[in-house]
């Protein structure tokens, strides 16, 4: 039932409640009126009389209920509606930098699940880097709780609804919170951000080795990262200093690390009941930019959707995928992530936001994700592949005959076109043996330049083989 009706329900319910009071009441009147004057077979004749009234009395009554019914109903909706229960389409008034409490979460939101322990033996481990000049962002334990929350049922319900056995990101807790090792680091944030340059690198270079000293090497471990050395100046984008990098180091590790920005609280709620309400507010934050929306005064929403959808596309780097451009809008290692509020917003009826196929059957056989994981295998897959000698700029298209082999059972497997900075194609395997001949499309060639092809094969047991084909183009 939707909240207007059940707005009218609610009201009729008690409207009529109060009714039967008034009803009782007035029939009573003049009985009691006569038998207290001694008159107690007149009160019985008026008591008589009072029930031929009462028939015009009911339709009114009734007719009076269910106006109040509906205009209180109404008001409720609209209520509702001007403090934060709209479509995503509306503009919530709501000051969002002041999470309220909600009592009951609206129908038109749809609600990721909490975050709990798994017991899985191989767990995403979380890390605040703050410079030694900085200071940690206001509730910040609950704020990044929120963001591991979308980000785990985001990747659970993309890889459940490609038909893979997953229970989803599992995350090391604590007294049944969630660990989040809060580091301070040795120098000012002007030397994590480079500042004034602002490189990415140079942040990636100088906080990871501080966090391997601490914690233990990123090949050992699945590092999520936030880093709060960004700056409060002008930028053309966002807030300079913003870093969002990914890169997997081997089958037990990787990193994700990312700008603290996103843990404004513009941005990121203490609770996900707030968080996905956030996702529906369009108002314009003054004098910022976001890199999806590319205008200055960039709604909220999609300040969100950069911040957290880079969370999302940087950890699949972090598991081997590469950038999928094949659809934009859903795909998350495209630009997909960026239409996050699809997943959460069901109103707009758009798709939710996932991976391809193709990149869905890498990260479905990552150790941190396959339900069914082979921890004894770790021998690499096999590579063959046979490739044309030359291409001609006019080709759209390329052939390969594709031979892979494992000791134990295949994944996935995906071509990356380099040229196009995109998957090209792949998908889910089965066995230990695989061969056939495929024509993958191809663009952008150029006269005298190569066509790069990067082969990417996991096994049943999380590792991950790769082979370039680089191949001449007339």
């Amino acid at each position: 039932m939707s909240n207007y009706g059940e707005n009218i329900r609610g009201s009729h319910i008690q409207a009529a409640h109060v009714s039967k009071r008034i009803k009782s009441f007035w029939l009573l009147i003049p009985f009691l009126t006569l038998l207290r004057q001694g008159y107690a077979g007149q009160a019985v004749g008026a008591w008589k009389r009072q029930f031929s009234a009462f028939a015009l009395f009911h339709l009114l009554q009734k007719s009076l209920v269910i106006l109040l019914a509906v205009v209180n109903g109404i008001a409720l909706d609209i209520g509702n509606t001007v403090f934060g229960r709209c479509c995503a389409v509306c503009s919530n008034s709501v000051d969002v930098a002041t999470p309220t409490k909600v009592s009951r979460i609206p129908s038109q939101y749809r609600m990721p699940p909490p975050l709990r322990d798994l017991g899985k033996s191989h767990k995403v481990r979380l890390v605040y880097f703050i410079p030694g000049n900085r200071e940690p962002t206001k509730r910040y334990q609950q704020k990044i709780t929120t963001v591991m929350t979308i980000l785990a049922d985001v990747y659970r319900q993309s890889l459940q609804a490609r038909g893979y056995e997953t229970e989803g990101l599992d995350f090391y807790f604590a007294g049944g919170e969630l660990v989040i090792h809060l580091l301070q680091g040795r120098e000012k944030a002007v030397y994590y951000s480079g500042r004034p340059q602002y490189e990415f690198q140079t942040t990636w270079r100088r906080v990871l080795p501080e966090v391997e000293a601490a914690y233990g090497s990123a090949r050992k471990n699945l590092y999520i990262i936030f880093v709060e050395s960004y700056d409060e100046a002008p930028s053309n984008y966002e807030w300079p200093g913003g870093v969002a990098l990914g890169a997997r180091y081997s089958a037990d590790g990787g990193v994700g690390m990312f700008s603290s920005w996103i843990l404004r609280d513009e941005f990121c709620a203490s609770t996900v009941q707030e968080q996905i309400k956030y996702l529906a507010d369009e108002s314009p934050i003054a004098g910022r930019t976001a890199l999806g929306h590319g205008r200055k005064d960039s709604p909220r929403y999609q300040f969100i959707e950069d911040g957290f959808g880079a969370v999302l596309h940087e950890l699949g780097h972090a598991f081997g995928m590469p950038h999928d451009k094949r659809n934009e809008r859903e795909y998350i290692m495209g630009n997909g992530f960026r239409h996050l509020r699809h997943t959460y917003l069901p109103a707009l009826q758009r798709p939710p936001i996932g991976f391809s196929p193709a990149n869905a059957s890498i990260v479905a056989h990552s150790r941190f994700l396959n339900a069914n994981v082979n921890l004894e295998d770790n021998q690499e897959p096999v590579i063959k592949v046979e490739a044309p000698t030359r291409l001609k700029a006019t080709d759209n298209e390329v052939a390969l005959t594709l031979d892979f082999q494992d000791n134990g059972k295949l994944g996935g497997y995906v071509v990356y076109a380099q040229s196009q900075d995109s998957v090209i194609g792949g998908g889910k395997l089965q066995g230990n043996s695989w061969q056939q001949r495929q024509t993958f499309p191809v663009k952008q060639l150029t006269t005298g330049e190569k066509c790069r092809l990067n082969i990417l094969l996991i096994d049943c047991g999380g590792n991950l083989a790769s082979q370039t084909v680089i191949i001449p183009i007339d």
